[in-house]
């Protein structure tokens, strides 16, 4: 005989929202989360449940896609450059006498009708010397610290953790005008979103860390206000 018991929802189906399968390794610790966020209407719970959503899936995302940090790709990136040094000499010593016969074997390759509007086009791709100078040019830029992270638009000193779960878990509770550890410890809830996801445990200091430079960043903006509010004629 069937079992006509009604049966519990699955875990990651939380207040009406089925949560992304691929991204929540553990979805039970999402109440944990939502504990820290108070006491909340089931309509504004269900909304929180959205954006943790979001948030986890914009993060995995992001980490999918990691390009590598800079002392992973220097190396890689100083192995090229010594490859381009020894290629660019080569193709301007060694290789030279045969450069008539490299521009033939390439112009071959174009269709004979077609010859007159693409030769110039097809020159430029076996212009070895002036690529291979061009990306030593690129190279060299990219090998500093500074210029890596600004071609990726890395934001310097913050992880994928703080620029997709943490701060937007803080923005979640300034939008409702919740303080972080009114209702409950906001590592704990940090902790319990990393749980859920299934990734290492934060890291007590950079959590902090992120709550001191946010609350100096508060500071320094009304610190410019008033100071703007006392230099005003009308004051």
């Amino acid at each position: 005989m069937a079992n006509d018991e009604p049966t519990d929802p699955p875990d990651d189906f939380i207040l009406g929202w089925r949560l992304s399968r691929k991204v929540f390794e553990k979805p039970e610790h999402v109440p944990d989360v939502l504990k820290r966020l108070g006491p909340q209407r089931p309509s504004t719970l269900r909304k929180f449940v959205q954006a943790l959503d979001g948030m986890a899936t914009d993060y995995c995302a992001a980490r999918n896609k990691r390009l590598p940090k800079f002392e992973e790709a220097n190396p890689i990136l100083e192995r090229f450059e010594k490859l381009l040094i020894k290629g660019r000499e080569q193709w301007n010593d060694e290789l030279r006498p045969l450069h008539p016969t490299f521009i033939a074997q390439r112009i071959k390759m174009i269709p004979s009708s077609e010859r007159k509007e693409k030769a110039d086009a097809a020159m430029a791709t076996i212009a070895f010397g002036t690529v291979a100078t061009t990306l030593l040019r690129i190279l060299r830029n990219l090998r500093d610290p500074k210029e890596y992270a600004a071609a990726h638009l890395q934001p310097r000193g913050k992880s994928l953790e703080r620029v997709f779960l943490w701060e937007p878990l803080l923005q979640l509770l300034k939008d409702d005008g919740v303080k972080p550890g009114q209702h409950g410890s906001f590592l704990v809830a940090i902790k319990s979103l990393h749980l859920a996801i299934g990734i290492d445990p934060p890291s007590e200091g950079a959590v902090k860390k992120m709550l001191h430079d946010l609350r100096q960043g508060e500071r320094s903006k009304r610190g410019k206000g008033y100071a703007t509010a006392k230099k005003s004629p009308n004051a």
